[in-house]
């Protein structure tokens, strides 16, 4: 007992000679385990912030890409158990003309959701509004896009929509949920000038590339407690006829990190960037 004691005085000896060497050591592990704490605090902020845009914009689970496919089939999906929503869109990438812009600018133009503000993957308008009914001319810019080139509502600038040029007019600015990075085909980091998302009237889009009573894409919601993946394999087996690919979850398809994505209704799967937050049309090769 007496050696131990020693020991310990000692011990409380040699600590108090070295004690402002033992304060910077507990300040240093009291710094660390409170960044740690304020990160675990920033994440789990980020996430509910995250997870509530998405929800109060009804960001959509599963997303599918095909050639062309009748309106009429909206109705077999909209049958397919668990599933809650389906919308139909037309989606093209378009060639623009910017005014005091000499370089090629591309755009996905993306048609305006049937249920406008309340539909599935809904704009957050940051000015402006949506494009008018019977206003087949007007269009809505992504925020990053039109502050690059400086665009103000009401400008007017030219697109190639299916080989034909088109004057259009900018009636608003808006962010989605769906397209949170904005890349061109091929880009590793966003480039605003050259690329941006465009939303047209869905009737105005659907005749520029012959897709009246037709459509591109399909995006679906579904139930709470839906198997996503019993869901995708009955769309990718509903829309194979139809030059369907694999539809992908939200959930394995993140918007802004790697994602999985089917390269055809076989189970071969391949690891992609997700350019723009979403896919290109079937045409173009950046899968």
């Amino acid at each position: 007992m007496d050696l131990v004691k020693a020991l310990d005085r000692k011990l409380l000896r040699d600590l108090w000679q070295m004690k402002s060497q033992a304060l910077a050591i507990a300040m240093v592990v009291m710094c660390g385990v409170g960044t740690y704490i304020m990160f675990l605090t920033t994440l789990g902020a980020l996430r509910a912030t995250q997870d509530s845009y998405y929800r109060d914009y009804r960001f959509a689970e599963v997303f599918v890409t095909l050639k062309r496919a009748p309106q009429a089939l909206l109705q077999r999906v909209q049958a397919i158990a668990d599933v809650a929503r389906v919308e139909t869109r037309v989606v093209a990438q378009v060639r623009l003309d910017m005014p005091a812009f000499a370089e090629p600018v591309t755009a996905l133009m993306v048609s305006v959701s049937d249920g406008g503000r309340h539909g599935l993957n809904a704009l957050h308008l940051r000015q402006g509004r949506l494009p008018a009914p019977g206003q087949p001319d007007e269009v809505v810019a992504s925020a990053p896009f039109a502050q690059a080139h400086g665009l103000q509502l009401g400008d007017r600038f030219d697109a190639i929509l299916n080989g034909r040029r088109q004057a259009l007019t900018l009636v608003g600015t808006a962010l989605s949920p769906e397209f949170i990075q904005q890349m061109r085909p091929g880009s590793v980091f966003p480039d605003f000038k050259r690329f941006g998302v465009m939303w047209m009237g869905r009737r105005a889009l659907g005749q520029a590339y012959d897709m009246e009573g037709a459509f591109n894409d399909l995006a679906l919601s579904l139930r709470p407690g839906a198997d996503s993946q019993v869901v995708i394999d009955r769309v990718d087996e509903l829309l194979k006829p139809y030059g369907g690919w694999a539809p992908m979850g939200a959930g394995t398809s993140s918007r802004t990190v790697f994602s999985a994505r089917s390269w055809s209704s076989s189970a071969s799967w391949r690891v992609f960037f997700r350019s723009c937050s979403w896919a290109s049309p079937p045409s173009c090769s950046t899968w």
